[in-house]
């Protein structure tokens, strides 16, 4: 009889333990506002939040709100992997879905407030309010949504600005929002020359431009259309001549243009960029004591080029 007792022991002992280990991982039940918790934690996940700690901070964090006719249920199973303490949250009823959480020990805690961050805002959203108590939604704008500063540098080839074929360099100050660029900013060439016998005249041409885009399409790669307004400085220094000296003219221009945009990460862009532009009225140089014109402006010009903006707001 006494072996009978003796070998009857071990599993006895081995079915209390399982029992003392399911019943360690037995789910109970709190009420936060809008939902009922449920947390279970397995015997090495002790130290972990129970569901009375973590609904009294959730408590403390979430405002009040009406019954619902539909209650949330947040299911938490809490255990560990190795040196992690993880969670698998399961949401029921109005809401539906299922998150994991993980985080490294040696404590509990770090998993602990992931837990109150997450349901906090579970709790929060305004989907989570039954319809007859839900108020007017007001929709938060996306980072791309934003406005933000740029700083723009960029080169072009140019033609009839203000002579033949050219260079000209750029920077400019670009407010972006959604699908619109405004940039304000300025641009130089270098001098070229004109030859008006017996001497010639080098001309050049700087000063500040204001452009308007839009997206038609496309995010990361977009295809879009601009705006643009300029006041040039035309200036010429007359060489080879009885009396040399230099004169400048005022020229305004408008135009518009394609641009092609790329966006490969948050902070930078790359573009393409046309613009066709009218002078607003010739300007033109004469050389004092000499019949003609030394200069005159074309009608239109030509500006096609490259730039890179970096976002500094």
């Amino acid at each position: 009889m006494s072996a009978l007792t003796s070998i009857l022991r071990v599993p006895c002992a081995l079915a209390l333990i399982a029992g003392l280990s399911l019943m360690s991982q037995v789910a109970r039940a709190a009420n936060v506002p809008g939902a009922e918790l449920r947390v279970s934690r397995s015997a090495s996940a002790r130290a972990c939040p129970d569901e009375t700690t973590l609904a009294e901070q959730l408590r403390a964090r979430v405002s009040a709100r009406a019954d619902s006719s539909e209650p949330m249920l947040l299911d938490v199973r809490i255990d560990t992997q190795g040196t992690a303490f993880v969670a698998d949250l399961r949401v029921i009823g109005q809401k539906q879905g299922e998150r994991s959480f993980r985080a490294e020990g040696p404590t509990c805690d770090a998993l602990g407030d992931v837990l109150v961050v997450s349901l906090s805002l579970l709790l929060d959203d305004d989907d989570a309010q039954p319809p007859a108590t839900r108020g007017p939604r007001v929709k938060s704008p996306s980072a791309s949504e934003l406005p933000s500063a740029w700083l723009d540098l960029g080169g072009s080839v140019t033609n009839a600005m203000p002579v033949g074929w050219s260079s000209a360099w750029s920077g400019e100050l670009v407010l972006r929002a959604a699908r619109w660029d405004f940039a304000l900013g300025g641009y130089w060439s270098p001098s070229r020359t004109v030859t008006f016998a017996p001497g010639e005249l080098a001309l050049r041409a700087e000063g500040a431009r204001a452009r308007t885009c839009f997206a038609l399409l496309g995010r990361e790669l977009r295809f879009g259309a601009c705006a643009i307004g300029a006041l040039a400085v035309l200036e010429a220094r007359s060489s080879g001549f009885s009396s040399d000296g230099s004169k400048r003219r005022p020229w305004w221009l408008l135009g518009a243009g394609p641009d092609l945009r790329w966006f490969p990460s948050r902070l930078l862009s790359l573009g393409i960029h046309s613009e066709f532009l009218i002078g607003l009225g010739h300007q033109s140089f004469s050389v004092e004591g000499l019949s003609g014109t030394a200069y005159r402006s074309a009608f239109g010009s030509f500006w096609s080029g490259l730039d890179c903006s970096v976002q500094i707001w």
